[in-house]
């Protein structure tokens, strides 16, 4: 916290007071430490287009994608592709196991595009305010 306040120009404890007030209020929603992702495997970007959209299959293809760990952010989009996923897995054995297991076995899915990150050239954790 000393180090923050120094920047900000506040003491430490109101420094603390006021960072604990961003976590209460909703602002700071976790403290996080970043792992170089080409350390631990691939990284591989998937966009999801549905064949039937309904607010059920929607549903419970956001549950599911809640309780796999490999992937770590998922969005819906707006345009072509309704689901863009980003995961991180061991190797592409790893993630082939995974595609065939949990998206070309559900029929609301009617095509994936898989890319895999082989370089990353920018990425930032920081919200500009």
């Amino acid at each position: 916290m000393g180090q923050l306040g120094e920047q900000v120009g506040l003491s430490e404890p109101a420094t603390r007071r006021r960072v604990n007030r961003l976590r209460s209020d909703g602002y700071i929603v976790s403290d996080v430490s970043l792992v170089d992702p080409a350390r631990i495997g691939i990284t591989v970007i998937t966009a999801l287009r549905f064949e039937k959209e309904s607010r059920e299959t929607y549903d419970a293809f956001k549950q599911e994608i809640s309780r796999t760990s490999e992937i770590v952010q998922c969005y819906t989009v707006t345009g072509d592709e309704d689901f863009i996923l980003i995961g991180h897995f061991a190797d592409m054995a790893s993630y082939d196991d995974w595609i065939n297991d949990r998206v070309l076995t559900n029929p609301a899915i009617s095509r994936s595009t898989t890319n895999v990150v082989y370089r990353r050239v920018k990425f930032e954790t920081a919200i500009p305010l």
